[in-house]
């Protein structure tokens, strides 16, 4: 299977290009409608511009490059400002969530103590409009679980993989068997990371 890769010249036809779950795709600008790998053609692409734009043919190209960089710019993936903002907002999130967890205190400060403070000290040292900002952080209680559930998984996972990649063992294991009341062997294994 050939992949078709964007040209700026589709930009004549008004498509400019997204990426979706890692494929490159033909998005309109003037409709935001997008298309399938596939029809990243320029008869496909013309076809679209022609049966459903017909009003903007003679449209220069400038029309459709300005077009193009305000799509960009609010769109969701990767090329657009959202995803930025989104980015920064689930960094602090997690943050947010470790300090709860290294503090032992419950899911719900966040919510409740922490975000409200934030808003006032924001709020009073640079100004209102950034308060906004802090709107996108999600702190609820699910959230800070789901969060602190990811890091416990990550450490995990960064645990196997220092001791899956390590030259040397460097872990022990301690086994002890015993019998409880019905009189069944029970075993007992400890791994311990050195």
């Amino acid at each position: 299977v050939k992949k078709r890769k964007y040209n700026e010249d589709f930009l004549q036809y008004g498509f400019t290009s997204i990426i979706t779950a890692g494929i490159e795709k033909p998005q309109c600008v003037i409709c935001c409608e997008v298309l399938s790998a596939e029809s990243m053609k320029p008869n496909k692409l013309k076809r679209h511009f022609d049966s459903k734009h017909p009003s903007f043919a003679g449209k220069d190209i400038n029309y459709f490059r300005s077009k193009a960089d305000g799509l960009k710019k609010s769109r969701f993936d990767t090329g657009g400002q959202y995803h930025k903002h989104n980015i920064a907002a689930v960094e602090a999130s997690y943050l947010v969530a470790h300090r709860i967890t290294r503090a032992m205190k419950p899911h719900t400060i966040a919510e409740d103590l922490l975000l409200p403070a934030a808003k006032d000290i924001v709020r009073v040292m640079i100004g209102n409009e950034y308060v906004q900002k802090l709107n996108a952080i999600s702190l609820s209680n699910d959230t800070v679980r789901r969060r602190i559930e990811d890091m416990s998984a990550d450490i995990l996972d960064q645990v196997i993989q220092e001791i899956k990649s390590a030259p040397l063992p460097i872990f022990s294991i301690q086994l002890d068997e015993s019998t409880d009341v019905a009189n069944c062997a029970q075993l007992l294994v400890y791994a311990r990371y050195i």
